[in-house]
This record gives C-alpha cells, sequence and structure tokens, in this order.
C-alpha cells in the first residue's frame, strides 16, 4: 500500500475546501464527544469530491497509528454507476492499482480476498468499496441477478459439488430466468474456480446461522427435495420459490455486511436516497444501511449540495415536508442527540423571528452558525449576477405554423379514441410527439391496439391524422420539418447556424488564425449546450431530429442518397491501410498518424506563434518550412517524390529504447491491438506492412514542399505535442509518450475516416487535392493543436493535476480515444402513415443522457458523458434534471437550456451547476482572453500554456479565492437559455421564479417558506439588507476566510 502524500493531496485543494477538511478531520477524531457524523453541503460545482478526497487522504494518516486498525475500508455509496465511475478515481488517494470494488452487497463476497489487510512496511491496506443503493440496499426484483443466485447455490451447498440430484435440484431453484439449467450450472461451476478457496468466511458463517434462526435452511430443503425428479419448476412453485429467493438474498447482503469494516462511509448526494439515514422508515434498506453507519468507530461523510430541500411551495408541502426532512437529517447528523437538536430549533426559531421582524439578525445568525457547525458546513461562490457572471437570453420562437396547429387539432382528435389526455404542454415541447410517445400513456394505449389488431376505423382514422416522420424522407436523406417552434428557434442557434460543419468546439486558446471553416466561429460564442426538459420524451425527439439533419447537410454534396446501413457501409473509408499488389498505397495516410517526435518539435506551433501570438497557417506554415530547410540535407540530386518518403526520412522517427519491429510499430498505430475497428487480420497485415516500409527507409533530412505541414498539422504529430505538454519528465517516458500519442492518433484517424466526415471535408475542400491535404487543412483550420492541449490539460486537472506518469498518461489518452470514437446511436421513432412502423435514426450531433425505457442508455451514460465533456460530438446533450446532480457537464459547455421552466427557483440552480463549474468553459474563454497572449509569449520550455495563462490570472486578489477557477471576468458567462412561445405564461413564470431565487436561501430550515417569502417581499425585505447565515467552515489557514452565505 500506498501511504497518500497529505501534504501534497491538500496542496492542491482550493483555501476554502482545504478549510473543510480540516474542520471534518476536526470533528471526526479530535473534537471530544463529537457524532462522528458531517454533512458537506458545498454549493453545486464547488468540488465537493475534492473535499471528499482530502477527507480520505487525511482519514488514511490518522488510522495509521491507530492500533485496533489492521486494514482501512472506505465504503463509498452514490446514486449512479455513472456518478461512481466519475468520481472513484478522485478518492483513490493511495494510487494504487485495482484498489476499487464496485459491485453489489450481495455479491461482496467474490471481492473479499482483495479486502484481506496485507500488512506493509509502506502501511495498511487501503479498500475502496463502492455501492449504489439501487442494487445493494433495495433488493428490488425478488429473484436478483444471475450471479447473486449462484452464489447463493454455493453459499447454501458449498464448494465441493455434492450429490448430484442435489446439486441438480438447488440449481433448478435457482435457475430464474437462465435460459437453460446446463448454462447456469456452468456459471456455478465458473463462479467455483473463481473463488478458490470459497467465499468470505465470514460471510459464509454469518449467512449460515441466520438462515438458521430463520428457519430458511429447512424451507430451501423441503423446495429442493420437490425439485429432485423434475425437468422444470412447476408453475404452482414458482412465486413461493421466487419469495424465499428474496428471504435470502436480504440474508446475504446483511452478512455481507458484516464483512466489512467500515471505517469511513460516504453518502454522496445523499438526497437521492435520503430513506436510508431515517432508521424510523422502517425499511429493510435503512436498518442494512444503518449497520454501516453504527460499525464501532465509524465515521460517515454526507456529500449533497441539496441534502434537504431548501425551497418548497405550498403544493410542495404535502408530499415533501422541507422541515421535517432537515430535521430528520439533522438528527442523523447529530446520532439522535436531543440537546443539540433542540438547540438547533431555538436558533432557527430566532432568526426567523428577527428576519420577520425587520431586524438585520446578525447576533441570531452567528448563533445558530455555531449550533450547526459541528455537524455541517456549506461553501458558496458569490452569487451568479445577471450582466455579469450570468448571461439570460430569451429565446422567443415564431408563432407557430398552420401545420404544427393542426398537428395540435390531431393530437386532442386521437386522445379523445382512446380516452386519455394528450396535455398543450407535450405538443408544445416534444416534436412529432406522435413519433415519440413510446413510454408515454397514450403511445402504450395505440401500440397495444395496434399489434393485437383491435384499432377501431375511428381510431386508425385519427392516427393516419397525426404528424409523424416521414420515413421515406428520412431514409433519402430528404428534409424533415423541426414540426416544434421550440426546436425550429434552438436549431436556429445550432445546426441553422453551420455548428454542423465543426468536428470540435474551437479552442478558448488559439495558436493559429483560424482557418475559412472556423471563422465564422471565432468569436467565442460557441459552446455546447445542454437541455433540461420535464419530459422524458424530449431528450430523445430533439437528439433524433437535430442528429438527422446534422448529417444531412454534412452528406447533402454527395453521391449518397439512400439513409441506409448498407450505403453507410457501401461507402470507401480513405484513411485504411492497403496494400496493393504487394506495394504498399497508403503511406501518406500512415504520414497523417504517426507520431514524428523529430518533425513534431520543429513544428510545433506554439513556438511559432509565441513572438507575437496566433498567426495565419500559411505563416506557420513558412517559418516551419524556414527551419526544416535549415536542417535539411544539401542535395543537388532529385528530392523525395512525395511528402510521405521525407516525412520518414527524416531523423527522429522512433523513439530511443523502443523496439524496432514493425508488428510493435504495428500494434500501437491500430489503437493498441486493432480498438479502431478495422476488420479482420488483413488490414492489420496491411498495417504491419506499411509499419515495415517505415522502419526499412534510411534516414536522412530529406525536404519537401509539403513536410512543413504535416510537422505542424498532422493529427499523430499533434497527438504526441498535446501529450508530452501534460508530461512532467518527457526525457524519462519517451517509448510511453509514443505509444500513447499513436493510440491517440488511430482515434483521430477513426474520426476523418466516418462516412459522413469524408464527405464534408469534400463539401468543405473539393476534390482537387488528396483527402489525406484536405485533413491536413482541416486541423489547421480548426486549431486541432490548441484543442488538444486544452483538452489534455482539463484531464490532467480532473486527475488532480499531480505528476503524469506512465498509468496517469494511459488513463488520460483512453478518454480521449473514447471521445473519439463514441459508437453512434441509434434511436427509435415510429411512423404513423406505415402502419406504427419502427424507424431507427442515427444520432451523433445531439444525445440524450439517461433513458427511462430501458437499461442499455444507463449504461452507456458514462461514455456519452464522456464524450460531451470533450471538445468532440455530441455538441447538444438533452435530459430531464431527474438524476443529474453530482455529474459534471461543465468542460466544454456553458449554456444551460431551460426547454420547460422548472417548478422551483433551486431547481435553476441546479441544473445550471452543472456547467458552473471548476475550471469551466466559460471561465477558460475569460482567462484566455485576459491572459492568452501572456500564456504563448512567456511560455517557459517544459511549462504548459494553460499553467501560464491561470498563473497569470491568479495574481488578481480582487476577485477573492474563487478566483480564477470558478469566476473570472470576462464576455463568457454562464448561460440560462430560456426557450419560450410568444405572450406564454412561461414568461410570467419566468418572473416569479427569479424573483425567488434572491430570498430562498434566507428560509433553510423553516416551516411554510412559501408564506414566510411572500411575507418578507410585502415588507420589502431583501437577501442584502438581513444577515446571512453563514456556514463557511473556519478558517484553519493563516489570513480570514470571507463567510459565504446560505
Amino acid at each position: 500500500m500506498t501511504v497518500p502524500n497529505i501534504e501534497r493531496i491538500l496542496a492542491n485543494l482550493k483555501g476554502f475546501q482545504r478549510d473543510a477538511v480540516e474542520h471534518v478531520i476536526e470533528r471526526f477524531y479530535r473534537a471530544p464527544g463529537g457524532s462522528g457524523r458531517f454533512l458537506v453541503a458545498d454549493e453545486t460545482g464547488l468540488g465537493k469530491s475534492v473535499v471528499a478526497r482530502g477527507v480520505v487522504a487525511s482519514a488514511i494518516a490518522e488510522l495509521q497509528h491507530v492500533q485496533h486498525v489492521d486494514r482501512i475500508d472506505i465504503v463509498y455509496i452514490c446514486s449512479s454507476t455513472d456518478l461512481a465511475k466519475q468520481n472513484l478515481q478522485r478518492l483513490n488517494v493511495t494510487g494504487d492499482p485495482h484498489v476499487g470494488i464496485t459491485s453489489r452487497l450481495t455479491l461482496l463476497a467474490l471481492e473479499t480476498r482483495h479486502l484481506v489487510a496485507n500488512p506493509s512496511m509502506s502501511g495498511k491496506k487501503v479498500n475502496l468499496v463502492s455501492f449504489t443503493p439501487g442494487t445493494s440496499f433495495e433488493m428490488g426484483w425478488q429473484t436478483g441477478s444471475q450471479e447473486e443466485r449462484q452464489l447463493l447455490h454455493i453459499l447454501i451447498n458449498g464448494m465441493e459439488p455434492a450429490d448430484h440430484a442435489l446439486e441438480r435440484a438447488s440449481a433448478l431453484f435457482f435457475q430464474g430466468g437462465v435460459t437453460s439449467l446446463e448454462r447456469f450450472q456452468m456459471g456455478i461451476a465458473n463462479m467455483r474456480a473463481t473463488l478458490g478457496t470459497g467465499p468470505d468466511l465470514v460471510i459464509q458463517r454469518e449467512f449460515a446461522k441466520a438462515i438458521d434462526v430463520k428457519g430458511l435452511r429447512q424451507e430451501f430443503e423441503e423446495f429442493r427435495s420437490a425439485l429432485m425428479d423434475v425437468q422444470a419448476v412447476p408453475p404452482e412453485l414458482r412465486r413461493k420459490i421466487m419469495e424465499l429467493t428474496a428471504q435470502l438474498r436480504g440474508v446475504l447482503a446483511e452478512a455481507s455486511v458484516e464483512s466489512l469494516e467500515p471505517d469511513l462511509v460516504i453518502l454522496d448526494e445523499f438526497q437521492r436516497f435520503r430513506h436510508l439515514i431515517d432508521p424510523a422508515s422502517g425499511s429493510p434498506a435503512s436498518e442494512l444501511a444503518h449497520h454501516l453507519f453504527n460499525y464501532p468507530d465509524a465515521k460517515v461523510l454526507l456529500l449533497s449540495a441539496t441534502p434537504y430541500k431548501p425551497y418548497t411551495t405550498a403544493a410542495d408541502d404535502s408530499e415533501d415536508d422541507h422541515y421535517r426532512d432537515f430535521m430528520t437529517t439533522l438528527e442523523f447528523l447529530t446520532a439522535g442527540d436531543r440537546e443539540a437538536l433542540e438547540r438547533i430549533r431555538v436558533g432557527f426559531r430566532d432568526y426567523r423571528h428577527a428576519v420577520v421582524a425587520g431586524l438585520e439578525a446578525v447576533r441570531e445568525a452567528e448563533a445558530l452558525r455555531n449550533e450547526l457547525l459541528p455537524y455541517m458546513t456549506r461553501s458558496e461562490r458569490p452569487r451568479l449576477e445577471e450582466g455579469r457572471d450570468l448571461h439570460v437570453r430569451r429565446v422567443v420562437s415564431e408563432v407557430p405554423t398552420v401545420d404544427d396547429l393542426r398537428d395540435f387539432a390531431a393530437l386532442q382528435r386521437f386522445a379523445r379514441q382512446i380516452d386519455t389526455r394528450v396535455s398543450l404542454d407535450y405538443w408544445k415541447s416534444i416534436p412529432y410527439f406522435a413519433s415519440f410517445m413510446e413510454g408515454y400513456r397514450p403511445g402504450e394505449r395505440v401500440r397495444h391496439e395496434i399489434e393485437n389488431g383491435t384499432a377501431t376505423t375511428e381510431l386508425n382514422s385519427a392516427i393516419a391524422r397525426l404528424r409523424s416522420i416521414d420515413a421515406d424522407a428520412v431514409r433519402g436523406y430528404r428534409p424533415v420539418d423541426y414540426a416544434n417552434a421550440r426546436l425550429r428557434a434552438f436549431a436556429g442557434e445550432t445546426v441553422e447556424r453551420g455548428w454542423w460543419r465543426l468536428l470540435w468546439v474551437p479552442p478558448s486558446l488559439p495558436y493559429l488564425v483560424p482557418g475559412r471553416v472556423y471563422a465564422p466561429f471565432s468569436d467565442g460564442a460557441v459552446t455546447k449546450r445542454l437541455i433540461f426538459s420535464a419530459w422524458s420524451g424530449v431528450p430523445t425527439s430533439v437528439a433524433s431530429l437535430l442528429s438527422y439533419e446534422a448529417e444531412r447537410r454534412m452528406v447533402s454534396a454527395s453521391a449518397l442518397t439512400e439513409n441506409t446501413a448498407e450505403a453507410r457501409r457501401a461507402a470507401s473509408s480513405r484513411l485504411d491501410y492497403v496494400v496493393r499488389e504487394g506495394r504498399t498505397a497508403s503511406m501518406s495516410t500512415l504520414a497523417l498518424f504517426w507520431p514524428h517526435p523529430g518533425l513534431a518539435e520543429l513544428g510545433d506551433p506554439l513556438t511559432l506563434a509565441t513572438d507575437v501570438g496566433p498567426v495565419g497557417a500559411d505563416t506557420a506554415a513558412a517559418r516551419a518550412d524556414e527551419r526544416l530547410r535549415d536542417l535539411a540535407d544539401g542535395s543537388d540530386g532529385q528530392g523525395p517524390e512525395t511528402a510521405a518518403e521525407a516525412f520518414f526520412a527524416w531523423p527522429g522517427k522512433w523513439p530511443d529504447g523502443m523496439q524496432r519491429r514493425s508488428d510493435v510499430a504495428a500494434y500501437w498505430l491500430a489503437g493498441r491491438g486493432g480498438g479502431s475497428g478495422d476488420a479482420g487480420a488483413e488490414a492489420g497485415r496491411a498495417l504491419k506492412d506499411h509499419a515495415k516500409a517505415v522502419l526499412e527507409q534510411s534516414t536522412a533530412a530529406l525536404w519537401h514542399e509539403d513536410l512543413s505541414l504535416l510537422a505542424l498539422h498532422s493529427p499523430g504529430n499533434i497527438a504526441y505535442r498535446a501529450l508530452a505538454r501534460i508530461c512532467d519528465n518527457v526525457d524519462d517516458m519517451r517509448v510511453d509518450l509514443w505509444r500513447a500519442a499513436a493510440r491517440l492518433a488511430n482515434g483521430i484517424r477513426t474520426l476523418f475516416n466516418r462516412f459522413d466526415v469524408q464527405f464534408l471535408i469534400d463539401q468543405l475542400y473539393g476534390h482537387e487535392q488528396p483527402y489525406w491535404k484536405s485533413v491536413l487543412d482541416y486541423c489547421a483550420d480548426g486549431n486541432l493543436q490548441s484543442v488538444l492541449d486544452e483538452y489534455c490539460y482539463q484531464l490532467k486537472l480532473e486527475m488532480g493535476g499531480s505528476a503524469v506518469d506512465a498509468n496517469a498518461l494511459a488513463q488520460i489518452t483512453d478518454r480521449v480515444v473514447e471521445a473519439l470514437t463514441l459508437r453512434a446511436s441509434h434511436y427509435t421513432a415510429r411512423s404513423m402513415s406505415n402502419n406504427f412502423e419502427r424507424m431507427p435514426i442515427t444520432v451523433r450531433f445531439a444525445l440524450r443522457y439517461g433513458n427511462s425505457v430501458g437499461d442499455a442508455e444507463t449504461v452507456r451514460a458514462p461514455e456519452v458523458r464522456n464524450a460531451f465533456n470533450s471538445p468532440f460530438w455530441p455538441f447538444v446533450l438533452a435530459s430531464t434534471s431527474v438524476g443529474q446532480e453530482g455529474i459534471d457537464f461543465h468542460w466544454w459547455c456553458h449554456s444551460v437550456v431551460h426547454w420547460n421552466l422548472p417548478s422551483n427557483p433551486v431547481d435553476f440552480e441546479q441544473r445550471e451547476g452543472r456547467v458552473n463549474r471548476f475550471g469551466g468553459h466559460a471561465v477558460r474563454k475569460n482567462v484566455a482572453a485576459a491572459h492568452g497572449h501572456t500564456a504563448m509569449t512567456g511560455v517557459e520550455p517544459g511549462r504548459h500554456p494553460w499553467d501560464c495563462a491561470f498563473a497569470a490570472a491568479v495574481d488578481r486578489p480582487d476577485l477573492g479565492e474563487f478566483s480564477p477557477w470558478w469566476i473570472y471576468p470576462g464576455d463568457a458567462r454562464v448561460e440560462r437559455l430560456i426557450v419560450h412561445f410568444p405572450l406564454s405564461r412561461e414568461e410570467a413564470q419566468y418572473e416569479r421564479l427569479r424573483d425567488s431565487l434572491t430570498l430562498y436561501r434566507m428560509m433553510l430550515g423553516q416551516p411554510r417558506q412559501e408564506d414566510m417569502m411572500e411575507l418578507l417581499r410585502q415588507r420589502g425585505v431583501s437577501d442584502g439588507a438581513v444577515a446571512q447565515l453563514d456556514l463557511s467552515p473556519p478558517t484553519i489557514r493563516g489570513g480570514t476566510l470571507r463567510g459565504t452565505a446560505v
């Protein structure tokens, strides 16, 4: 185990974060009479997981000297696997590989061999175990997963197969939905082999004891006997078997808790599973969770920006009592200390009376702060102010067309036929509602009627009148109307503005003057769009229509007129490696994607731009060409015929210390073993033949007129430079760097090898020059070097900003490649004109995040989030507000689109908090605008230009400690985009919400909040006239931390 470097980890925290860490550790381990429970409620986007990282590191240091702790178990509980994947890497402070275990609690017996204490000279073993309540505490589907049932079989029957008949009967009992008994038994055999010496002894012991005490073993054996001589489970026994299986799973979960020895339990965004902290709920899930919370000496850290509903309306109160929820949270944090709870209640009462009476309430606010600080802290950035930090834009759609209004009338006729309701808001929000109504009651009703042949003539007539996507138009790449006034307005800002020509977002800090493709978008206005809607049909509909139109325009100038899988496959891939008649025919392609360290250094656009800032691509090429001519071998003979020949002859193409073998080169150039998607062994052999030709070519500094373009703009060299800039010791990492750059370059090859991208490049640059030169032109036009530098710098920051070693370099490369090679999704629409026909629509430009219909999109959510947090497509991400707490979307997006207004002012901040975060896109734009010239002209060798830019921006103490990473002045601001119909009720609704934003923070812990807010409005009380409740952590550092308000 590697003991974390506490000081280094804490040094990477910002001041308020370090204060929070120190305060939590003080309450956990040093303060007498502490509850051992604490809530960090920092505002959305301020890095609660980073604070948790500091707490984890400090807790490990504290526990190193506690003798009865032989290993350190940290349990991380969060609402989704995507959130776990995002944050587990941050919490792994030891740097040890494979430290994280993400599993169901019931499957912990498969993992506990990793938990066993393994004392070493360097420190105690640290285990980081992650669970989600949905799979670990809630039993959900009675029979659970196949793996759970196989484990139950082994726990009951033992590691060695028992009597064959008993084994078979037990397997039949636990088979569940597995298609065949033989397949289930094979899984049991594989699990036994994996377990080796068997499941965890503690789990075995506790499980056996519990099923005996509860009589479940006897009940199971009776069922097993009944299944001895049957081929399948009799129908009359199925329900009882399911019920007993559910009980056995519950016992297994309880036994699994006993095998953990939690020292620190972290509940992230716990408001999503608040019932776990409430023992009064009486739920089995709560009882199970409290086994963890109440483990001797265990500490519990809660993380949530909204651990209680900060503001409720009168309508909300009947279902979600804010005051009760808040007091339940405090009861948990105080570990039931009645005296402490009463003092807090009195503090809130006194503060309320002072505020309502029109007093400044300074004394009352301070008294309440002192009562709450032992249990919670909350830091907030200064409020976003319209016109300064926040740009509010109301995009008023055009008046609905005649066809739009006819569609609404047709939907109402259709609704009457199926005796259900299609609300006005469905029509206003969901383009082509009829095509995307699956998952809604009208869609399910009509599908049932059609599939069962029970649709009446009247219903069929009503269906035929519904407006739906024209399947023939989609198949023929013909224009499809947006069919919705909101979507027309939004498309006018994205696709219709020409964003379909952009393969990546323009850089914040360009080294070159943008070329003709990117010049129209060089005003800094382009940022990705994050759409939030109240309706689950909006993400699929909006993503489908925007993506279709973007792709249609990309291929519009080509000969492709058929939008089918077959037609797409028939489009040639121009960047494949091909051998014709025994000769390598793709050396120019290979020159694009081969990292050439020697030429990468000579053609670095950053060094060419350092004197006067950004220069034109032609000027950069002329300067690079001058460098190459000065170094080229003087020869009166004939020069190389091709740029590729000169490229591979130039010295420095292969890193010292790496085996000079063609198969080694081909392995990495193919994306580590062919991850690029090249089919079959033939493509691999062709690449190996090309690599062999490169390595056999003699070395000479040969000049060619296009060599400077390859040195400057080839994706291989761009990748090499971008990764080299984030490495702390390039000289010691030459081999790892070349391998990583080759993999990254192959990801870029995958991008430019897509059929739609090829047709786009043709449309932009014509057919007069070879495709590889058009790729170079596009990389120059779009400043791909600047883009990748910025992206890799962000990835390094996400890993804590520490030194990048070979392992970290590989992880960063993986992230970039995953974003570049994200597979297209296929969403389904329905055509009303063709008997409810299912119609697949390929989506890339815009995607949905999350999906209520099935699990496939949920599994894909981390990939989608990673791609949206890259400069590459998707440019639009559409989602509902549900379940997005804690998820980062801010890297290349600072615009939130409120497709539907939220009902609560807090939801505005929750939504916009997804993009108003550390080092976000708006912040980087402003830092680059203010200090970009310094970053380029003053960059020292080995120092990243973004380090220089932020170092210059830090020297602004007048902006406070939230600057520059969260707030920095400039033209780029977080954008609140309200899309609504003209003269609609949304205008007045937004004004009410905006007014509420200024007062709701004073409502914390107060009953009947809406009444209190209305009273304050009537009395003209503003938030600035009353002392705010300051829950910022006490300042541990030198100096004074400015208080932040709740």
